[in-house]
C-alpha cells in the first residue's frame, strides 16, 4: 500500500505536465479461480485499489498504465449436506498489479481497453480444512497477465468498468513432476489465475468527449 501512496504522489505534478495526460483513483472488487486446481467456479472474493495515469493520443485513443494492490486466488466451500465431501479450501494470493492498457472509446463515453500486466508477488495463504498449509511450490515472485475489459463514463469523472483477467505465465514455479491437475495454457504447464472484476474510476480531470 506504500507503494500505491507513492505512485499517487508521483501522478500529482505530472498531472500539470500536459493537457492530454489525466489521471485518478480506482477501487474494485472481483470474484476469481485458479485454473489447474482441480476446483471449478468463482467462489473466491477478493478486491482491488489503485491509482492510474492516462495519455490521450486522440478523441478514440488512449493509453492508461495502472498500479494496483490485487486479490487474487481460489475458494472451495464445505457441504457436509452434499453427501459428497465436506472439504474446504482456501488460497488468497496477494498481488501489486501493473496494467499497460490500450483504450479506444467509441459512441461518446464507452472504452473497450486490452492490454498485459505485470502482476508482483507479494504474499498468499493457503487453507485445507481451515488449517494453513503452506504450499510445496512455490509463486513466482513475477509474472504476467492479460486484460480485457469494457468500461462507461457514468458521469465525466466517474467511470465503471468490467474486466477478464487471465494469467499468460502460470503463477507457481515450474516443477519437474507437475500434479495431473496443472493445465497447459499457452506456454507452459501450471496454474493460472482467471479473474472477472467490477471497477469504479474517479478521473481528477472531467473526461471530454
Amino acid at each position: 500500500m506504500r507503494r500505491i501512496g507513492l505512485f499517487i504522489i508521483f501522478l500529482l505534478p505530472l498531472m500539470g505536465f500536459s493537457q492530454k495526460f489525466n489521471g485518478g483513483l480506482l477501487l474494485g472488487g472481483n470474484v476469481s479461480q485458479v485454473d489447474g486446481d482441480d476446483l471449478e467456479g468463482y467462489h473466491k472474493v477478493g478486491f482491488q485499489a489503485g491509482a492510474y495515469v492516462n495519455l490521450r493520443l486522440s478523441k478514440h485513443s488512449s493509453f492508461q498504465m495502472e498500479m494496483e494492490y490485487f486479490q487474487k486466488g481460489s475458494r472451495k466451500a464445505s457441504n457436509p449436506d452434499s453427501g459428497v465431501s465436506d472439504h474446504s479450501y482456501l488460497i488468497r494470493i496477494h498481488y501489486l498489479e501493473i496494467p499497460v492498457l490500450y483504450q479506444y472509446t467509441f459512441a461518446k463515453r464507452v472504452q473497450a481497453e486490452i492490454g498485459p500486466a505485470i502482476d508482483v508477488y507479494l504474499g498468499s495463504l493457503e487453507e485445507s480444512d481451515g488449517i494453513v498449509s503452506p504450499s510445496t511450490v512455490p509463486f513466482r515472485p513475477v509474472t504476467l497477465s492479460g486484460i480485457l475489459g469494457i468500461a462507461c463514463y457514468i458521469t465525466p469523472n466517474l467511470k465503471l468498468g468490467f474486466r477478464f483477467n487471465y494469467s499468460l505465465l502460470s503463477i507457481r514455479q515450474p516443477t519437474d513432476t507437475p500434479p495431473p491437475s496443472y493445465r497447459y495454457i499457452l506456454f507452459e504447464k501450471g496454474q493460472y489465475n482467471n479473474v472477472l472484476s467490477l471497477t469504479l474510476s474517479w478521473d481528477f480531470k472531467k473526461f471530454e468527449k
